[in-house]
């Protein structure tokens, strides 16, 4: 055996065991993990100190170089071999094919184990190299979302303390201003109530001297009246005519309970102004039951509306007539049973049926569909009962009332009576100063303050629509 033979076998018998080498080095890289797998990394800022090129997160794992070495590790001999060439055009081929020949059993008998094991060290190298990438970059990784939860909260921190101390700051600021605010507003509400009193108390003694007026001069026109028929009755008994045979004297007090809690003309004859339009094409003659003192005759009079009243009251009769009005004394029942079926071009009848009972109210709206021409109006204005208010300050103040009705009651009556209800409009609203107020919803109120007020507001507004609803409805119909 040659020398050099001798030497291979040497090197061969004392060269290391690579297996065990790398098996020790992968149990020891595994304790290694598993004893620090639930251990938090400390945080070190990396510092660029020149001598190395910068890599970020996830870059080692997808290296070049790691790329190369996992492509590269093996060699191989046949792509070696196959590099071997000559130049001398005629033996060259048979000096490439000793060389290969020459290659292939220096690798295949003398070197085989030294390039095996050599092989094998480089693929638990380049394994070793890949398993150390992805603990390095999953490490980076862990260290990066750690870091980015600690910036995370010391932010959130930072400012839930800015908010904080912002917040002290508009309560103080605020605080400030509510003292202002308040010291100004009591010092305003005291001067507002001084201001609301005297207006109240203006508004009252106003309304008591029209009151005053409108009693003095319906007092007027009785005396007048009274005195007038004093000269007559004298006259008749100078005559020698039996007075008696003339009629029972005049009864002045309802006109009189007009006068005094139903308003003036002026503000009556106001609030009907909706109904001329109503009856506008209207060509024969509109019929008013209970025209009273004949504010809405003076209205269809000047609108040019053909019309007429009916009136029970002597003296209401005696005051509409001094304004030349076509109105008269008698039953409208009664009235409209002795007229022609279709003569009317409408009816109307401002705050008379909840004077009627029921019989009686059933047999007007079988009259008036009898003798209403096709297309004409019924109209009926009433108290409205659903405003409580309404019912205790006006309804049960009149001694002459006899039932209140619904609005939808009286709907249900008029389309029994075969009438063709066309609409229920509410009238005579109650004044905001004269309702339950809601409460404002100031700025610095807190969030569960202001839903408790506006729940509040809520129902004042519910109950505003129980108390202080409209005060009158009418309904109109048509015959069809």
């Amino acid at each position: 055996m040659s020398l050099n033979s001798q030497n291979l076998l040497e090197s061969q018998e004392t060269q290391p065991d690579i297996h065990a080498i790398m098996a020790r080095i992968r149990e020891r890289v595994k304790v290694q993990a598993e004893r620090g797998q639930d251990e938090k990394k400390p945080f070190k800022p990396y510092v660029l100190d020149g001598t190395r090129a910068e890599r970020k997160a996830g870059e080692l794992l997808n290296s070049e170089e790691l790329r190369y070495l996992n492509r590269n590790h093996a060699f191989a001999l046949q792509q070696y071999s196959l590099n071997i060439t000559s130049h001398r055009p005629f033996i060259g081929r048979l000096i490439v094919k000793i060389k290969r020949k020459f290659l292939s059993l220096l690798w295949d008998h003398l070197l085989k184990e030294y390039f095996h094991a050599e092989k094998e060290y480089n693929a638990n190298l380049v394994r070793f190299l890949n398993d150390v990438s992805k603990y390095v970059d999953a490490r980076d990784a862990t260290n990066f979302w750690d870091l980015i939860r600690k910036i995370d909260y010391d932010v959130n921190k930072a400012l839930e303390r800015i908010e904080r101390i912002n917040d002290e700051q508009m309560a103080s600021m605020r605080s400030s201003e509510r003292r202002v605010y308040d010291t100004l507003n009591e010092a305003l509400q005291e001067l507002n109530r001084y201001i609301t009193e005297l207006v109240a108390a203006k508004a009252e003694h106003g309304s008591r001297i029209q009151t005053l007026e409108s009693v003095t001069s319906g007092l007027e026109r009785i005396i007048s009246g009274v005195e007038s028929r004093k000269n007559v009755s004298s006259s008749y008994m100078q005559a020698g005519v039996d007075t008696a045979s003339r009629g029972t004297a005049v009864d002045h007090s309802y006109i009189m309970l007009e006068n005094r809690y139903r308003g003036s003309e002026a503000e009556i004859k106001e609030r009907l102004e909706i109904y001329p339009p109503i009856f506008k094409d209207a060509t024969q003659l509109v019929l008013e039951i209970g025209s009273g003192r004949g504010e809405l005759q003076e209205l269809f009079k000047e609108s040019r509306v053909p019309s007429y009243g009916i009136e029970l009251d002597q003296a209401m009769v005696n005051r509409a007539c001094e304004k030349s009005l076509d109105v008269r004394v008698g039953d409208a029942l009664k009235h409209l049973g002795e007229i022609s079926d279709r003569s009317l071009g409408g009816v109307v009848a401002v705050q008379v049926v909840e004077h009627l009972s029921r019989d009686a109210l059933r047999g007007l709206l079988t009259l008036c569909k009898r003798k209403v021409a096709k297309g004409g109006k019924i109209v009926f204005e009433t108290i409205n009962s659903e405003s409580m208010v309404a019912l205790a300050q006006h309804y049960f103040r009149d001694p002459t009332h006899v039932w209140p009705l619904h609005p939808e009651t009286m709907r249900f009556l008029m389309e029994l009576a075969g009438l063709k209800v066309l609409e229920i409009r509410k009238l005579s609203p109650f004044g905001k100063e004269n309702i339950l107020a809601g409460i404002p919803v100031e700025d610095f109120m807190s969030p569960r303050w202001i839903e408790l007020t506006k729940k509040l507001n809520r129902n004042f507004e519910r109950l505003n629509a129980l108390l202080y609803g409209h005060q009158d409805y009418c309904i109109i119909a048509e015959v069809d």
